[in-house]
């Protein structure tokens, strides 16, 4: 005679036909499939309801359904694999010794070595050869110093050489070409070098 199992599978009560049962799990046939049936629920595979067909039925199962049940203590290893398991794997943080607690396990060196150490350790931090700021050539701290700004005509791409000092200040200055001697307007731009922007006049 068949048992009918009510059970919770997709959000849900189905209610299908106990075919086996192996402890505290029962095999239900629901709609020409195979659910492990285990505290009322359905065992799940990720987030979908895991069963079975006749063919891909687990053999402990299929041994079950015969009535050859496993023995009491525990399933073998690969039978095992089938029925559902609730494990939690833990892992423990381990803890890095601190220098300070190694060296007083360690034996004490020769106080002489010890000693040693702590004097260099001790020593200023201006005992250290360094290079007398004087020693430093003059040329390699500052670039040399500009004095002549190209302008490039608006009118007629003549490059032209302009002083510095008439726009260090970065105010734009009026000047004319010394080729087409149109006037055009300069302003001074401190880029890495000097640079002129210029403006034509229509």
């Amino acid at each position: 005679m068949t048992e009918a199992v009510t059970f919770w599978l997709d959000n849900k009560i189905s209610s299908g036909v106990k075919v086996a049962e192996i402890g505290q799990q029962l095999l239900v046939s629901y709609r020409d499939r195979f659910y492990v049936v285990e505290g009322g629920a359905a065992r799940m595979k990720g987030s979908r309801p895991l069963h079975y067909s006749k063919s891909s039925l687990p053999t402990v199962w299929k041994k079950a359904m015969r009535g050859i049940q496993p023995p009491t203590p525990a399933l073998p290893p690969e039978e095992d694999a089938c029925l559902p398991r609730t494990t939690v794997t833990r892992r423990e943080r381990t803890h890095m010794e601190k220098p300070a607690t190694i060296q007083a396990t360690q034996p004490e060196t020769a106080p002489a070595e010890a000693q040693a150490r702590q004097t260099l350790a001790t020593q200023p931090a201006a005992a250290k050869k360094t290079r007398p700021r004087s020693a430093i050539p003059k040329s390699a701290a500052k670039p040399d110093a500009q004095s002549m700004v190209v302008a490039a005509c608006p009118y007629c791409n003549h490059k032209n050489q302009l002083p510095l000092e008439k726009g260090k200040n970065g105010k734009p200055f009026f000047t004319a070409c010394t080729r087409c001697e149109r006037d055009f307007a300069v302003r001074f731009v401190a880029v890495t070098a000097y640079q002129a922007q210029v403006a034509a006049f229509t």
